[in-house]
């Protein structure tokens, strides 16, 4: 079967056309993958990388309660991840660079028999920000080949905190993200959609405006909603009329409201409140409980230290998904530099 679709796929088929969508982050998961985080620039972390790593250990070893989790370390840092992590955790030893694996890693879809394909975007470091490292460029495609997996190479630029799907065909994601031309330079609506029709399988596209003042992700969407069930969303709001993000929250809502899904289904929409109380001296700051993740018969969602928007958050999600534990892991020492649990993971589905 393997062989099969990696013969269509050589014949210039692309998984949209062969039947696959990405699925929604609610399916069951064979595992949830991570990239472990070094510093190969002390600009990124600097003095506060040892904080970082035991964030990040601590997320895991959540993450772990309710599913396998394999974190990827590059080779020279290996026994460090190792050391570090629980044991119920394992280490994949590939060249990467960067923890944020939901934009670095590969996007999986699948079709209505449980076959698996893996999806690659074109990572450029997030609009060419940064110098490209070839760990991140290529750990996608290595993940995908470790695994033994069909890879499917999209020409489209873009990250997987870009995009949201509903598991049958509905996709979310912003304009100023995959229409920015950093990344698809030229490209209108209609030639993305089309890409994202190959890469994942999306019978259609809502498009929200993002967030221009967002200086690293250009507005992911990960950081706006997250899917309870198909056309049903966690939409994530900012009541301070004194915050500059309330405009980009209401501009954000006011675009998903009425809209509908692959099916026709209006979207159904729950809100709750970001951690706009808290508050740190970076600029890049995520303050998203959104940008979460959502495992095997639980959520693991962050906290901010700020009880009235944690508790709220924690009660928020146990309504939206009862038959799941929420567990919050405190996230400040790594949420300053613009990302959060979310941004972090990147589950491949059984």
């Amino acid at each position: 079967m393997t062989q099969d679709l990696q013969a269509a796929l050589a014949a210039g088929k692309t998984p949209g056309e062969l039947g696959f969508v990405m699925p929604a982050e609610t399916v069951r998961h064979t595992a949830c993958w991570m990239a472990w985080v070094h510093d190969d620039d002390p600009e990124t972390w600097g003095a506060e990388l040892p904080r970082v790593q035991r964030a990040f250990v601590e997320i895991a070893t959540a993450i772990s309660q309710f599913e396998p989790v394999r974190v990827v370390a590059h080779p020279e840092t290996c026994k460090q991840a190792r050391r570090m992590l629980p044991p119920q955790v394992d280490v994949v030893a590939l060249g990467q660079d960067d923890l944020w694996f939901r934009d670095t890693g590969p996007l999986f879809v699948q079709n209505d028999k449980g076959q698996t394909i893996g999806s690659n975007l074109v990572f450029n470091n997030w609009g060419n920000k940064f110098p490209i490292e070839p760990g991140d460029r290529d750990v996608g495609a290595n993940l995908v080949n470790h695994l033994g997996l069909p890879l499917f190479q999209s020409p489209l630029c873009g990250e997987g905190g870009g995009l949201i799907s509903d598991g049958r065909g509905t996709v979310i994601t912003t304009e100023t993200c995959f229409l920015n031309p950093n990344r698809n330079a030229g490209m209108s609506k209609a030639d993305v959609e089309r890409e994202l029709f190959h890469a994942i399988g999306a019978r259609k596209v809502i498009w929200l405006p993002g967030d221009t003042e967002e200086w690293i992700t250009d507005g992911h969407i990960d950081g706006v909603l997250t899917y309870i069930k198909p056309g049903h969303v966690l939409f994530e709001d900012n009541p301070d009329d004194d915050n500059p993000h309330q405009q980009v929250c209401r501009e954000n809502l006011k675009a998903l409201r009425g809209q509908t899904d692959a099916d026709g289904n209006e979207i159904q929409i729950t809100l709750l409140d970001e951690a706009y109380l808290f508050r740190h001296d970076s600029e890049f700051t995520a303050t998203s409980y959104v940008n979460c993740y959502i495992a095997n018969g639980g959520v693991v969602l962050p906290h901010f230290g700020t009880s009235e928007t944690d508790d709220a958050a924690v009660a928020t999600f146990q309504d939206a998904f009862p038959d799941r534990r929420i567990v919050q892991v405190d996230i400040r020492d790594i949420c300053w530099n613009g990302g959060g649990i979310h941004c972090m993971t990147q589950q491949q589905p059984t």
